[in-house]
């Protein structure tokens, strides 16, 4: 009997060949196997260390907080790439596995209804709307224990939207850029998730960022401007559930597991 493991490589190619028929797939399909199922596997994850996705090799891909060199992360694709989802994931992931019980989150986000069924007791340290006044304290606070830091627990700043920084104030913009430059040293990490057409417009914020993880963009001419190095083969990720990233001077695609399954 196939587990679900081999299930979901079986469904990956059968989408990819999909895929380069021109066959579009939708949207919201589940891909692979559960959050859940897919933390049991990799329970034995190292000290403070977070699931970004699942390689295609079966090997969970994974963010050190105590490495500062990955730098803020940027989540860039079109609509309905899975963007919000990604930054679920870590936030749900975080939460499960007993060896990051000192990670902190805040999301940052225009739509915080999105984020209503995430629930981490003691971890989640709000969900809060970007053009609000308390969000801009929040920053503030976290520039401010990024420069001095005094405490040995990892925070994520999760920000859906970093268009949304253009209707913050200039002192909050001042502290996210501070933040993106200075934050990973001091275990305060932005992750960040920006719409692809709306990064064309905010090239001096992404170049803030090293590690740049796209989901799929079918348009060509937003691809390459995004990506300059050619072999992502942004177009044919699979929607909702398939990333890549460059690594080690090659283009490594990932999978996200399923929040639904």
């Amino acid at each position: 009997m196939l587990d679900a493991a081999q299930v979901a490589l079986a469904l990956r190619a059968f989408h990819e060949v999909q895929i380069e028929m021109g066959m579009d797939p939708g949207a919201g399909q589940t891909l692979f196997p559960g959050l859940s199922e897919t933390l049991e596997r990799v329970a034995n994850l190292p000290q403070d260390t977070l699931l970004l996705g699942v390689a295609g090799d079966g090997l969970p891909l994974l963010l050190h907080l105590r490495d500062p060199r990955p730098g803020p992360l940027l989540v860039t694709g079109e609509r309905g790439c899975g963007k919000t989802d990604f930054l679920k994931v870590l936030l749900l992931s975080a939460e499960r596995l007993c060896n990051t019980s000192s990670v902190r989150f805040v999301v940052l986000s225009d739509h915080p209804e999105e984020f209503a069924e995430m629930e981490a007791p003691g971890r989640l340290l709000g969900v809060l709307p970007a053009y609000e006044s308390h969000s801009e304290r929040f920053l503030y606070e976290l520039a401010c224990r990024a420069q001095y830091p005094d405490m040995d627990q990892p925070v994520l700043l999760l920000f859906d939207g970093l268009d949304s920084i253009l209707h913050m104030s200039p002192g909050a913009q001042q502290n996210l850029a501070f933040l993106f430059k200075n934050g990973p040293q001091s275990m305060v990490w932005p992750v960040v998730s920006v719409n692809a057409e709306m990064a064309l417009k905010l090239p001096a914020w992404l170049a803030l960022f090293r590690t740049r993880i796209y989901g799929r963009i079918t348009n060509p001419h937003t691809a390459e401007e995004l990506t300059p190095i050619p072999g992502a083969g942004l177009d044919g990720l699979f929607p909702g559930s398939q990333f890549c990233l460059r690594q080690n001077s090659q283009w490594l695609k990932f999978w996200l597991p399923s929040l639904s399954a």
